[in-house]
């Protein structure tokens, strides 16, 4: 075992790139040579720091012997989802090349799809393959292409339920790149560039807006306005893209109370705006979409060494609730308002579950040790 190709979804401007990023480059440290393969514009790695792998468009696949230093195919093809467009590649790459299979899951595959489409499984499985939207997986399909893996990762332990019995798994956890983000000071210069008020709370929000999620964005920008309104001036930093109009067509009661900074490209960059919150929130509650997922902002989250307010499910599952993070049955709007006002009132508490949430990622997101569980899964099932 040599040669891993990784095969994403989408460019290296998805969240999925960050994980993809980074054990790449913790099993290229290892000894492996890594090339990751995007559908198209490999050139967005350049964002990324510290890269010390190869990539490809998928353009580019006959090209792929000469890209791994041995001049020979992949030894492991890890799927980074097992969406049509991934799905469809990893066929293609079969008449070319002998290999074994792992499949990444990081959501609810069916909840996702349906969500988009407004459709039932039952209709989506008959639409014809050329029109079937290739950035969603197909809800036949995707499972023959989990019965065939020779091994399956999964992103937080309830994905379980996707997982063929025959077919073995790993949870895997992330990580977050710890010398990017770290507890530090709010940093003034910015602060006054971004026209942040004196004497005001600051959130932020480091994420899109889709179908699956939008309600729940929604609710924190409700919440901010909440806030003003009961006195307690309050701004939502928020960046990222809008994949579905969430506010509505008159949406000045909530950009009032919000700074835009929309997609921001580099990732020391995010680690800046979040040092400019006083808390972090993360809005959502048990549910098909998050019970199945592990927000990407989550780590970097907790690595800010700031109080982190999330739902009880995924990784609010594990945190000690007011001793590594704020964990609330429904992080909503009402319950936002109260826990905000709640640790802007109390300093001591909001140093102490700073402290917890650096700890916590201390010990559960770290890349090395992630990495070499993935590497050590390949070992056993290769």
């Amino acid at each position: 075992m040599q040669n891993i190709l990784f095969v994403l979804y989408h460019n290296f401007k998805a969240n999925s790139a960050i994980h993809v990023h980074n054990f790449a480059n913790q099993l290229t440290d290892c000894g492996l040579d890594c090339v990751v393969a995007v559908p198209s514009h490999k050139e967005t790695a350049n964002s990324l720091s510290n890269k010390n792998y190869k990539t490809i468009d998928f353009s580019e696949v006959n090209l792929l012997k000469t890209v791994f230093r041995n001049g020979q195919g992949p030894d492991i093809v890890h799927a980074w989802t097992p969406r049509e467009v991934v799905r469809i590649f990893c066929e293609k790459l079969r008449k070319l090349h002998s290999f074994k299979l792992f499949i990444h899951l990081e959501d609810n595959e069916e909840f996702i799809l349906q969500k988009n489409t407004q459709q039932s499984l039952k209709e989506l499985s008959e639409i014809d393959e050329r029109h079937f939207p290739h950035h969603l997986s197909h809800p036949v399909r995707y499972r023959k292409f989990l019965d065939r893996a020779d091994g399956i990762t999964i992103i937080v332990d309830r994905l379980q339920a996707f997982v063929p019995a025959h077919v073995p798994y790993l949870v895997l956890w992330p990580g977050v790149d710890k010398t990017i983000f770290f507890p530090r000071d709010r940093d003034q210069t910015l602060a006054t560039k971004l026209g942040i008020p004196l004497n005001c709370t600051v959130l932020c929000y480091t994420g899109n807006v889709h179908a699956a999620n939008a309600r729940e964005v929604r609710s924190l920008y409700l919440a901010v306005a909440m806030l003003n309104r009961e006195g307690h001036p309050t701004i939502l930093i928020r960046t990222g893209q809008d994949f579905h109009d969430f506010l509505g067509a008159d949406d000045k009661w909530a950009k009032k109370y919000t700074i835009e900074l929309g997609y921001v490209e580099s990732h020391a960059a995010i680690a800046d705006i979040l040092a400019l919150a006083d808390i972090l929130i993360q809005p959502g509650k048990k549910d098909a979409f998050n019970d199945y997922r592990l927000p990407s902002k989550l780590p970097e989250f907790l690595a800010m060494g700031k109080p982190v307010v999330l739902p009880e499910t995924n990784i609010g599952r594990f945190t000690k609730s007011m001793e590594q993070a704020v964990s609330l049955t429904n992080v909503d709007a009402l319950n936002i308002v109260e826990t905000v006002k709640l640790l802007m009132a109390d300093p001591a508490l909001r140093e102490r579950l700073g402290a917890g949430a650096v700890a916590f990622a201390d010990t559960y997101l770290d890349w090395p040790t992630n990495g070499s569980k993935l590497l050590h899964f390949y070992q056993t099932y290769i």
